[in-house]
């Protein structure tokens, strides 16, 4: 539906009855909510001058609404329940009393808070001494971080222990590993290239921005899928722009790794820097994830040993009823020349419906599911939370063509 007729539907004049202006977007006045946003600039601080800039700026450029960062103050939320960590983080349910806002009231002819919302608290460790370039790597990120293909965020609020905590939407099925163990290891080929086809546009639309994702893997994608329906399966990428613990001081350590090391391309475990081809390796790990059920390089140590098979060119097994152009679409991804994987756009297009229903029969009646083994024993020095990967004998590993 076009913008106009969502006007028209929804009884939103073209025109702001403030000012008389154009609106941009569905009932979104800039002027006149950039103005209100920036007088409520003295009601609040986070008491960072950096963070409350990031804040400030995201306000003063929103273009609809929810197409910014809030400050939420922690008495805001009620049901605080720990609930996961990740590698640099502590993640939390709650219930944010007022919700975002993003209802609109056709009487008063604005924006209202939804009400009583679930939301993911994301406690960034040690950000009670945040440095100012974890601040501004999110302010780079910002565009990403807001986008309809992402995991939504809606703020940043701070806990009684003074730590900074990202306020994002709650997906009820949780990481991807949870959606799998949800599942039992079935899934059918339809969920797995759904999956896939909104990480991949997610992806593209990160790259389209000019931004690296740097640390995709199935710990930061969350799924939200409606057991009723057949067709409702939804993946987002989260933590965009938060890379690395928030108290390191990035350019001072321009060359540290941080990530889950089974999805980390590798040129740069051989010290090269990251860039849309790296994150399209990492996609290819994920792909590999979904036709197994299991976590990759799962029954190995996470290790130097690891690290230099995987730039030597040694790949993750591809099951032999992955169809064909799901196998060959993994090691294109894969490969170990950058240059010779596909770009994100590629593989929207290759995973695009139209294309498989024309060229595979996946919707065969036997090869409607896929059946995982499930539950294997995940080796003790297997981690899949981010942390720091130094491996400096790796620096002068040439590429083996074989990858």
């Amino acid at each position: 539906m076009k913008f106009i007729d969502i006007m028209e539907e929804y009884n939103i004049p073209k025109d702001c009855p403030e000012c008389g202006k154009p609106r941009i977007s569905l009932g979104w006045c800039k002027d006149c909510e950039t103005n209100s946003m920036k007088e409520n600039f003295l009601y609040w601080t986070s008491e960072n001058k950096k963070i409350d800039e990031l804040i400030h700026h995201t306000q003063l450029n929103a273009s609809q609404t929810c197409d910014y960062l809030e400050w939420i103050p922690f008495e805001k939320f009620e049901m605080v329940k720990y609930i996961g960590n990740g590698g640099f983080s502590n993640v939390y349910s709650a219930l944010w009393l007022e919700g975002p806002r993003w209802i609109w009231d056709d009487g008063a002819q604005e924006w209202t808070r939804a009400g009583p919302t679930y939301v993911v608290l994301k406690r960034l460790n040690n950000s009670l001494n945040i440095s100012s370039s974890y601040i501004d790597q999110v302010k780079t990120h910002h565009k990403c971080l807001q986008s309809d293909l992402l995991a939504e965020t809606f703020g940043i609020t701070k806990d009684p222990t003074s730590n900074y905590m990202i306020v994002m939407k709650y997906y009820v099925s949780g990481n991807l590993y949870q959606f799998l163990d949800r599942h039992n290891g079935i899934l059918s080929w339809k969920d797995i290239i759904d999956i896939l086809q909104r990480i991949a546009r997610g992806l593209e639309r990160i790259h389209i921005e000019g931004k690296i994702h740097r640390n995709l893997h199935g710990g930061n994608l969350l799924i939200e899928d409606d057991e009723i329906s057949t067709d409702a399966t939804d993946a987002r990428i989260s933590d965009v722009g938060l890379y690395g613990p928030s108290n390191i001081i990035k350019n001072e350590n321009p060359n540290q790794i941080y990530g889950v090391l089974p999805y980390v391309a590798p040129e740069v475990l051989r010290g090269k820097n990251y860039s849309t081809a790296s994150d399209i390796f990492s996609f290819g790990i994920i792909m590999n994830t979904l036709a197994t059920g299991q976590r990759p390089w799962y029954n190995r140590a996470h290790d130097i040993n690891l690290a230099e098979n995987i730039c030597d060119g040694k790949r993750l097994e591809i099951p032999d009823d992955t169809p064909e152009f799901y196998a060959e679409l993994i090691r294109k991804c894969c490969d170990n020349e950058p240059e010779k994987r596909p770009t994100a756009s590629h593989i929207c297009k290759t995973l695009s419906r139209n294309n498989l229903l024309c060229d595979y029969d996946y919707y065969d009646e036997k090869k409607r599911y896929k059946i995982h083994s499930h539950h294997l024993k995940i080796h003790p020095q297997a981690y899949y939370t981010s942390r720091l990967l130094y491996f400096p004998e790796l620096s002068n590993m040439t590429i083996n063509q074989k990858g």
